[in-house]
């Protein structure tokens, strides 16, 4: 762990956990709080990001896309969703250094959709809009290869997608990223428990709060369009996870990769030694963000795009 990574972990995002335990702030304080500071943040960086950022619709639904602004992979398309414990977040502002990264190091374009938000618009709004924004953008592409990823809320989000998309014999991405998904929103797993206080992030309410806003009181948490680690993986395409070891959500990826390896998916699970929920985010800020990033590029060229 680098000595960036400390100084982010525990000057910058342990006290926000701490108030977070104090205040217990709802979805719309968090986002007054995040969103623009997110903003200031990406405006600060904008001079050494290497992408454009532009708005568009998928659908009906809103969204961003960042291109590389030189050499760009015109074979290939990510699909994005925004982590945010499906209450807050924007690929516009909260993941904008990240995405801006992500752009530049795997030289592809990427495609966000920014989905509706709890607890305004709860389950299944979120679903409903990702899977209206897909359709569109798979519409625009029909030759490329398109990576579905997703972080956090967003990754389990995506699972949720591609679940649907199989079950109604639409068209599938060809293989999908997942960042620290969170896939049980009935939050049961050991590491809720054991990770609590190693993660600098978020406290162990965090994710109980963000699951009660989302779902509503007389719905199942853990039918698998709200908690995915509980469908059926198979036929789904390759898979690369991506989690902390300090994570709340550390199990959440376990169980997934155990599931879709035992329905056959072509999945691997990369453990990053102590880092925390989210880490390649910080863009520049930590080394290892850059080094994630890299790994993931590498990942996304192992198809047969490459000969490979």
């Amino acid at each position: 762990m680098s000595i960036r990574s400390i100084l982010v972990s525990e000057l910058f995002l342990r006290p926000n956990k701490f108030l977070y335990r104090i205040f217990r702030p709802t979805p719309k304080t968090i986002r007054s709080i995040i969103h623009p500071l997110s903003s200031i943040a990406s405006f600060l960086t904008s001079p050494i990001q290497r992408v454009t950022c532009e708005k568009d619709e998928f659908g009906g639904v809103p969204g961003v896309i960042y291109h590389p602004k030189k050499t760009r992979d015109f074979r290939r398309v990510i699909v994005y969703l925004h982590g945010g414990g499906y209450c807050w977040g924007s690929s516009k502002n909260t993941h904008r250094v990240g995405l801006s990264n992500f752009a530049s190091i795997t030289r592809i374009s990427i495609y966000c959709i920014e989905y509706r938000l709890a607890p305004e618009h709860p389950y299944p709004a979120a679903l409903e809009d990702v899977q209206k924004a897909w359709n569109d953008i798979t519409r625009r592409f029909p030759e490329s290869e398109i990576i579905l990823a997703g972080d956090s809320a967003g990754g389990g989000l995506s699972l949720a997608l591609m679940m649907g998309l199989r079950d109604n014999g639409a068209k599938m991405p060809d293989a999908s990223v997942l960042f620290s998904p969170w896939t049980d929103l009935t939050c049961s797993f050991d590491s809720y428990n054991t990770r609590a206080s190693s993660e600098p992030m978020f406290p162990r309410v965090a994710p109980e709060d963000h699951a009660r806003y989302y779902v509503p009181e007389k719905i199942d948490k853990s039918i698998p369009e709200i908690s995915p680690v509980n469908g059926s993986f198979r036929g789904l395409p390759r898979m690369l996870i991506l989690v902390g070891n300090r994570e709340i959500l550390l199990d959440d990826s376990r169980q997934v990769r155990d599931k879709a390896s035992k329905d056959g998916v072509d999945v691997r699970l990369d453990i990053w030694p102590k880092m925390f929920h989210d880490w390649w985010l910080f863009g520049f800020l930590i080394p290892e963000s850059e080094k994630c990033l890299r790994e993931v590029a590498r990942w996304i060229c192992l198809s047969n795009l490459d000969g490979l």
